[in-house]
Order: C-alpha cells, then structure tokens, then sequence
C-alpha cells in the first residue's frame, strides 16, 4: 500500500473511532445520570446517532487526510464540517417565513465562524494522522504509536460527556417525568396535578397518555408564549414532552419548588 492511501486509511479509521467515541459520551452520559427518564435525542435517537458521529468522523478524517497538505486537508474538512453543520441546523430550525436569499446570506455569514472555530479540531485530527502515519513509516512499536491516538480519544470523549445537562436541567427533567407518570394514572381530569388542568393543557387523559420524550431548554422559550412571571427570571426554562401520538406538551418552570405553567401543542413552534 503507498503512502497516500495508508494515510487516508488511517484518516478514516481514526476519524471514525475518534467520532464513535464522541457519540457514545454525548449520548449516554445523559442516561447513565436520568435513569429511567425517556429523553428526547434527535434526529435518530441515542443509537442511530452514535452511529451518525461515528460515519461523520470517518468521513471528516478521510477528507482532512486525503491531500498531501495538512494544511490542505484541515482546512477543507473544516469547511465540509461547517456548510454540514449550518445546512443541518437550517433544515431544522429555520422558521418557514424566512425568504430563501435571507437564509442563504445567513447560512454565509455563519459558515465563516464555524469553520474557523472548528479549524482547531480538524488540524487535532489531522496531526493525529500524520502521527501514526509518521510510527508506521518509523516501524516503532505499538505502545509508542497508540500515545497520542489514545490522549486524542480521551479528550475526544470528556468533550462529548461535557454535552450532558446540568444539574437544575436534570432536576426539572425528573420533575416532569413524575408529573406526567402521576397524571397518566388519573382517573379523571379533578384527579390531575393541578398543572394539568388548566385550559391551555386541553385534554390530557385523551392525548397525554401515550409514551413520551423529554428534553430541557433554556433558549427561545418565549416562541412557546407561556406568560412568564417577572420574578427569578434568569432561571426561567422549559421542558417539553413530544408524545408517540404527536400530542405535545410544554412546561415552563419558574422555580423547582412551583408548580410548572403547562401548555399543549399540536406541533411545536419553530
């Protein structure tokens, strides 16, 4: 095998292992600290995206391996990563009014950044490659060819587990699991937590008793237009239950020790 072809090799096995281990951080670290608690994990769900990090490593490692350049290479897999990145979060978030020349400069002046952001971790990448590339060429043994591949996984892996939710998120995440286990026991609507039976819930014993998701936000809440309270304004957050029947439910908290000002959707705001 040349030596062109074992680099892009090692760019996409290494890649792929570096991305494998993201996923499996940023991916159970929340379930191994909310156990029992259905989390909501888009776009695929906890395996489906282990298994996306994993795909996009190795492609990200081929492309930042493939030209001879190391230079070349971190900055193309850079702007890859970037258009990939801006593109995704567009097609998921961007609200349906925005005309497309208003989304396309968007996606420009926001494709910059991110590229120059993730330079730093596609030149890690790379130096990675060249490092083994560099043991294989020297014939050193494999304790010595692993170091830096394995200080790379950890680093890789702790950034992954730091995604998880803090600790006031995970407490509000637990209280509404329990809401909702409590209400779905309910025999009647007067046998509800008295967040439930307000106007702006609707029927929850007809559509509320389904398997759900959770997730936690902090970001954009007003889109939700739950009126919010002027006091302890900062710690102002939702947590939204996406039901299997496509029912909604959105609970904003003031505090942990009040209860939650809940509202239905039929589809989520954007």
């Amino acid at each position: 095998m040349s030596i062109h072809n074992y680099r892009r090799l090692t760019g996409l096995l290494f890649g792929a292992g570096l991305g494998l281990t993201f996923g499996i951080t940023s991916q159970l670290t929340n379930r191994i600290l909310l156990p029992g608690i259905p989390l909501h994990q888009p776009p695929l769900g906890p395996i489906g995206n282990i298994v996306l990090c994993m795909l996009c490593g190795a492609l990200l490692g081929v492309i930042s391996a493939w030209p001879q350049s190391s230079i070349h290479g971190t900055f193309i897999a850079s702007a890859v990563s970037a258009l990939v990145i801006v593109v995704g979060n567009f097609a998921l978030a961007a609200p349906s009014g925005n005309t497309l020349v208003a989304i396309v400069l968007t996606g420009i002046f926001l494709v910059l950044p991110f590229w120059g952001m993730l330079v730093p971790l596609i030149a890690a990448l790379r130096w990675g490659v060249n490092k083994l590339v560099d043991a294989h060429d020297d014939r050193l043994p494999f304790r010595s060819r692993i170091t830096i591949p394995v200080l790379l996984v950890l680093v890789i892996g702790l950034v992954g587990a730091l995604t998880h939710y803090h600790a006031n998120a995970r407490q509000l995440l637990i209280l509404t699991h329990a809401l909702l286990q409590e209400s779905q026991l309910a025999g009647s609507a007067e046998a509800l937590p008295p967040a439930l039976r307000v106007p702006e819930v609707g029927a929850f014993l007809e559509k509320g008793r389904d398997a759900y998701e959770l997730s936690w936000e902090h970001q954009r809440i007003e889109r939700f237009r739950i009126p919010r309270p002027g006091k302890n304004f900062d710690y102002h957050s939702v947590v939204v239950a996406r039901f299997r029947n496509g029912w909604n439910l959105v609970c904003l908290y003031i505090a942990p020790d009040i209860s939650p000002l809940c509202k239905s959707f039929e589809e989520l705001p954007r």
